[in-house]
């Protein structure tokens, strides 16, 4: 999804790259993610490998509820989940200052 404010021809440049893409790499793709035995993209799984965590993590989702569900898997001091509903998948080309702002000030509480 990209949102409507996004810049002019976002969505059409990530459309031409998806359409370029060899069937087979999305096919794999999608095996490692959902249908390979400890796929991460499986919900049981992905919690197991994400509380594997041992430095501070920062994740933007654009669902409140994906973003509720993660916060339940931090366990590392100045973790850090944001929820973006206004928000693509790419949400660092979608909110380029916004994205800058947000780490520059996550890196200041994970370095202090």
């Amino acid at each position: 999804m990209v949102p409507r404010h996004a810049l002019a021809g976002l969505r059409t440049a990530h459309v031409r790259t998806m359409l370029g893409t060899p069937d087979h790499v999305i096919a794999q793709a999608y095996a490692g993610m959902y249908t390979d035995r400890g796929a991460v993209g499986v919900r049981p799984h992905s919690e197991a490998y994400l509380r594997l965590r041992t430095w501070p993590a920062l994740t933007v989702w654009t669902s409140e509820e994906a973003a509720t569900w993660e916060r339940g898997t931090l366990h590392v001091p100045r973790s850090r989940v944001e929820h973006w509903p206004d928000s693509g998948h790419y949400l660092h080309e979608e909110h380029v200052d916004r994205t800058i702002r947000l780490i520059e000030d996550w890196a200041k509480t994970t370095t202090a």
